[in-house]
């Protein structure tokens, strides 16, 4: 399943190196600052789940299933983003 993960982190820990880690463990692209999507058999909230127990209680997180490759669209993203979408190896 392909999700789309979203974050807004505040002071005073802005954990990011937590959340690469933890995102970086299953197929996945960073296209932008503070959006991934990753290849994942576990829920959205599993995932929402592990963010949460790597981010500080006053940031945000937002995850996501896409239902189908062919139900979005992007407008100046990188090539390397539709390719990761895009690929026979990711598990819509």
């Amino acid at each position: 399943m392909i999700y789309v993960v979203t974050y807004d982190l505040h002071a005073p820990g802005r954990s990011y190196d937590a959340i690469t880690k933890l995102l970086s463990v299953v197929p996945s692209t960073h296209p932008e600052g503070s959006v991934w999507f990753i290849d994942s058999l576990q829920s959205a909230d599993v995932w929402a789940k592990a963010l949460k127990s790597v981010v500080d209680s006053n940031d945000e997180v937002f995850v996501a299933r896409l239902s189908s490759k062919h139900e979005w669209q992007a407008y100046n993203q990188d090539n390397e983003t539709s390719l990761w979408l895009n690929s026979p190896s990711r598990n819509w």
